[in-house]
């Protein structure tokens, strides 16, 4: 048998919003570019997303952002830039939580092909404006205690605290190797970038150690290897380390300490994050 081979020719090989509206080409599965959020004007109020496209979550839509897109949480979701951007679950209606995580999705309403963002506390169901089906996560930002947006830079899958960084975990009621919870300033299911440290002014003598561990990995896997650790022979004031970990589906992890006498206190502060749910929704 013999395979005719026709020779083709690529004349065009951009990509553009017409020839994905038209459906000719879609996205590639999980494909996200572009859409890089900021601290507006308003930095403590305001997101910019720049222009971009990507798949929906369900890969079956794409959706194109034209243009950048500036949004409020502090104010109820209202179509358009500059326009409100918290979803229908905050129950005073426009006014964000303070100390609380909101995800950043840019959603499509396919019926007129308007694309929007908007704000959620949700990081899989956001509450949908009417006639809007289509949405993808893109990014998370943090409030601080005043319901402000704690200010941030944004590259790829990557966030980082660019003010104030969170101090999430200060416990000085540790009980020796023993692990316990701590929420961070970082999304669910993210690698946290975070600065960890143990402070105990009168151990002396003994080894000082702090680990830091997946909640519901091993314990006794966590031991051998601290995430930090001392072998001082005085005592020591205080160790600090920074590093990654992996956060669970309510931003989780698990600490624990070495502690030979005294009372340690330990303190996990949040610089930044991977989104990983950003790129593999």
């Amino acid at each position: 048998a013999t395979n005719a081979v026709t020779a083709v020719k690529i004349t065009d090989g951009t990509i553009t919003a017409a020839k994905l509206a038209t459906g000719a080409i879609v996205l590639p599965i999980g494909y996200i570019g572009g859409l890089r959020l900021s601290n507006d004007s308003d930095a403590s109020h305001d997101v910019n997303i720049t222009a971009g496209a990507a798949r929906d979550a369900t890969n079956a839509q794409d959706i194109v952002l034209a243009s950048e897109i500036t949004k409020r949480i502090d104010a109820a979701w209202a179509v358009g830039n500059d326009a409100g951007g918290l979803d229908g679950t905050e129950s005073v209606g426009g006014t964000p939580d303070a100390s609380t995580l909101y995800y950043v999705w840019l959603i499509l309403r396919s019926d007129t092909g308007v694309e929007d963002a908007l704000f959620s506390e949700s990081a899989t169901a956001p509450t949908m404006p009417t006639n809007y089906d289509y949405k993808r996560l893109i990014g998370c930002v943090k409030t601080d205690g005043s319901a402000n947006i704690f200010a941030f830079t944004h590259r790829g899958d990557y966030f980082r605290y660019t003010g104030t960084n969170p101090v999430d975990v200060n416990d000085n009621t540790i009980a020796s190797l023993t692990f316990e919870d701590g929420t961070l300033s970082c999304p669910a299911n993210c690698l946290a970038h975070i600065y960890g440290g143990v402070a105990n002014s009168s151990e002396s003598g003994t080894a000082g150690a702090l680990y830091i561990k997946t909640k519901g990995a091993s314990e006794a896997a966590a031991y051998p290897t601290a995430w930090m650790e001392t072998n001082n022979t005085s005592a020591f004031d205080e160790l600090n380390r920074e590093g990654t970990c992996l956060v669970d589906s309510a931003s989780e992890i698990q600490y624990a300490a070495l502690e030979a006498a005294g009372t340690a206190t330990v303190n996990i502060v949040s610089i930044g994050f991977w989104m990983l749910t950003r790129s593999d929704p």
